[in-house]
């Protein structure tokens, strides 16, 4: 039986819905032998993540930062996501910064609900956050969940914090270039994922990627079970034109809407069990630190 590969996974140590060890067993059942935790601006799962999985699932650590394309002309609409793999823990003062900013979007968010008429306070928010050091958008929809506001956190998540919504507020980012170099500072390997949510069209995202090379780009999440059979060609070739490494994730949340399975995809158009992709991150990774 292959084994396969996802590198692009998020608990609810993030944005999730489900716990680390329904995520170990989902894995297992669905033939994952190699898996990454991408939570969003932390690390804290990682390791908990591989005492339940022992020797069952080899685990890379990494997270997943975003990058603010103002500096482009763009909107928000146009998302920039990088995985950072194997970082030190020098990570730590990145995520410090986007900590900072996260902190700030919180408090905001909640003073443009009440002027939306939605009373919630910082405190409501506090009480039922999944981790008290690190309050995100997510707990908000908890909040929001619990005071009867939605059925689901999920579907308050959805209502509010869409990039669309009118409540949506946009925490600090650092550019591309800066994102990426601090990276690498931290001997990480930074790599885009999701490149569709650039939505850009083919020339502009060569462009674009060129430049991101230039500033240190290892590589791109080319297998996504959100691209066209046309598009992860593409990326491919892409990939192979910048010498960049190809990378593979379901971007897995386990929300009941997106039909996404680890591993497997959407209605299994993943199912990489190609373990070149691991090789050539690791490969990346010894020869850019030893």
């Amino acid at each position: 039986m292959s084994k396969y590969i996802d590198l692009h996974v998020h608990s609810n140590y993030s944005d999730g819905k489900h716990s680390l060890e329904y995520i170990a067993k989902k894995a297992i059942e669905n033939s994952v032998n190699t898996l990454s935790l991408a939570e969003h601006y932390n690390l804290s799962s990682y390791h908990k993540f591989r005492r339940i999985v022992g020797k069952s699932i080899e685990v890379i650590p990494s997270t997943e930062l975003s990058a603010s394309l103002t500096s482009y002309g763009l909107s928000r609409k146009h998302i920039c996501h990088f995985v950072a793999y194997y970082p030190t823990d020098k990570i730590y003062e990145i995520l410090d910064f986007y900590e900072i900013s996260r902190n700030k979007c919180v408090k905001k968010t909640i003073e443009v609900l009440k002027k939306q008429g939605i009373n919630i306070s910082y405190t409501d928010v506090l009480s039922v956050s999944r981790d008290k050091s690190s309050v995100g958008r997510f707990d908000i929809a908890i909040a929001l969940h619990r005071k009867g506001l939605a059925p689901t956190p999920e579907s308050a998540y959805g209502r509010f914090f869409d990039e669309n919504s009118p409540v949506y507020i946009d925490r600090e980012k650092m550019s591309p270039e800066e994102l990426i170099k601090k990276i690498i500072l931290c001997k990480g390997v930074p790599v885009l994922v999701h490149p569709k949510s650039l939505k850009l069209n083919n020339s502009d995202f060569v462009s674009f990627i060129s430049e991101l090379k230039g500033y240190g780009l290892c590589g791109i999440e080319v297998y996504n079970p959100h691209n066209s059979e046309e598009m992860t060609h593409f990326y491919n070739d892409v990939c192979d034109d910048y010498k960049l490494i190809k990378t593979v994730g379901t971007d897995y949340h386990g929300r009941s809407n997106d039909n996404i399975e680890i591993g497997y995809g959407i209605n299994n158009n993943l199912c990489i069990s190609d373990y070149s992709i691991v090789e050539n991150l690791k490969q990346v990774k010894k020869s850019l630190y030893g």
